[in-house]
């Protein structure tokens, strides 16, 4: 796994997108400053106009190339970002038409520079002062007609990774416990509850409520913890399909899911429904392991909580109102991570550590047309 798939969200790291009508108008106010320059050497009127009209014709196409190049050059190569944030891009924009779009600013790119040989090369045929100034316009509005045909591709772009940078930053090599259950279960407060320091609040790609992402200390390792709300909440028939390719995406970073059951007075929905939401995340994730835990026992009898638990085949029982459970469930939660990073080939790499000899013991024995 190459480094630009450990560093979190990658389309964070995406500064500034310059819309075009930005990178016209600053690269014309650029060459409208620009004045002929008097000289030691004895040169004529004609030489004088001649340097000052390729100055703004060179200096026009550095400016609007340099920015176009910035955009393309920033943004992370699709190929070699992680299969998760692979799968957010094309949940939120559209992988193939970012990848064109990039190849077309690129082709706009190179273009423009092509144009600039071709106009200084007839810039330097002539000797006339207006035919000088007439070239260097015509250079400038062939520039200004090319860049605007990426006007609609590049607010695609500003508007797409715009999204993109509020999603969290994943540690892909990082162990994911995934918090799934029922609306309203307690989910988001048990990602609280049992992470290091304050959770980050952000907002999902294709939901419209918040997803709480945090993390949690334990030993050498760091483990992320997320609640996943509007996707792992609700029957299959139920969601869009942009949430079951949600639920597919999520499958890239869970390692251990917790599913909570809310069997109280309070419960949202219906034990029968609660149970054949589990079901369907079994189903979805056949080789993650999930463990069972049943919140609110605040709210149940002494005989409710042992016949549920029974039934339900419950590993934990907690109150995250009265703080009852939580440390053990934090504990178990820990001692399955370890088991996963020792024995999975996804963390192999992540925690694979070498020592200096120095240290160790001594041993005795596709193409587009731009044209205009």
């Amino acid at each position: 796994m190459n480094k630009s798939q450990q560093a979190g969200n990658p389309f964070r790291r995406i500064s500034y997108i310059s819309p075009i009508s930005e990178i016209i108008s600053v690269s014309f106010k650029k060459i409208s400053d620009i004045r002929r320059k008097s000289s030691k050497k004895r040169k004529t009127r004609e030489e004088i106009i001649a340097e000052a009209e390729k100055e703004r014709i060179t200096i026009l196409s550095l400016e609007m190339t340099n920015r176009l190049d910035r955009i393309v050059n920033q943004f992370p190569w699709i190929n070699d970002i992680h299969p998760f944030y692979f799968e957010i891009c094309n949940l939120i924009g559209n992988v193939d038409k970012i990848r064109k779009i990039l190849g077309r600013l690129g082709g706009i790119s190179q273009k423009i520079k092509d144009i600039e040989r071709e106009q200084l090369v007839k810039l330097y045929q002539t000797e006339h002062p207006l035919e000088m100034a007439k070239i260097r316009r015509e250079t400038g509005g062939r520039f200004a007609s090319l860049i605007k045909k990426a006007t609609g591709d590049v607010k695609y772009l500003i508007r797409t990774v715009k999204k993109l940078k509020t999603f969290p930053d994943f540690n892909v090599l990082l162990p994911t416990i995934v918090i799934a259950g029922a609306p309203n279960v307690g989910k988001s407060s048990l990602v609280r509850d049992i992470s290091s320091g304050i959770p980050e609040v952000g907002e999902y790609p294709f939901t419209t409520k918040q997803i709480v992402f945090g993390h949690r200390e334990y030993e050498f390792m760091k483990i992320q913890i997320v609640d996943t709300p509007g996707i792992l909440d609700r029957p299959i028939k139920e969601r869009s399909m942009i949430e079951r390719q949600s639920i597919a995406t999520i499958r890239y970073i869970s390692d251990i899911i917790v599913f909570m059951f809310d069997v109280s007075k309070d419960a949202e929905i219906p034990l029968n429904e609660q149970l054949n939401l589990i079901e369907e995340i079994t189903n979805e994730f056949p080789d993650t392991p999930i463990i069972k835990v049943l919140n609110k026992i605040d709210l149940l009898s002494e005989k409710e909580k042992v016949n549920i638990s029974r039934d339900l085949h419950i590993e934990f029982q907690i109150s995250l109102k009265n703080k009852i459970g939580i440390k053990k469930l934090a504990e178990k939660l820990e001692e399955i991570t370890k088991k996963i990073i020792k024995e999975s080939e996804k963390f192999r790499q992540a925690f694979d550590i070498t020592i200096s000899e120095e240290y160790l013991p001594v041993d005795k024995d596709e193409e587009i047309d731009y044209e205009i």
